[in-house]
């Protein structure tokens, strides 16, 4: 929603997070390719070649330099992590202990306030549903 924001360079960096992320539950999920996806025709790039041998995330985060940037890369992160759990679960209690990681990382390098993340999920979370209605209603 918000990644057309970000520069050039943020937005491959940002991939490279998002591909970081959805692996860090060693489960890449339909649902999280579809959302990669989706990141990639919003951001009108095409998709990263990710080597978890080569990525350093503390690096991918020095990328973004601008407050406003590094609280959309988390934001958008939470579209990721919110994309294949239950809907029932409560947003980030339901993480995988890889993917809680990632998001305390972003949170520390970018200085941001932790109670941030959760409103983010919690936003994150409604969009999803909402999504996911109005594709249901295009259907009907």
């Amino acid at each position: 929603m918000f990644l057309a924001h970000l520069e050039p360079k943020e937005k491959e960096a940002f991939l490279q997070i998002a591909h970081h992320f959805a692996r860090s539950d060693d489960h890449f999920s339909d649902e999280e390719k579809e959302v990669i996806a989706m990141y990639c025709l919003e951001m009108q790039i095409s998709d990263i070649t990710y080597d978890e041998s080569k990525f350093d995330l503390n690096a991918a985060l020095a990328t973004f330099k601008d407050k406003r940037h590094q609280k959309i890369a988390l934001l958008e992160t939470m579209a990721l992590a919110m994309a294949d759990i239950d809907t029932q679960a409560t947003s980030l209690e339901s993480l995988h202990e890889g993917e809680k990681k990632v998001i305390d990382s972003m949170i520390e390098n970018f200085g941001l306030n932790a109670n941030l993340a959760a409103v983010y999920a919690d936003w994150t979370k409604t969009m999803l549903i909402l999504t996911h209605q109005g594709k249901n209603l295009i259907e009907l």
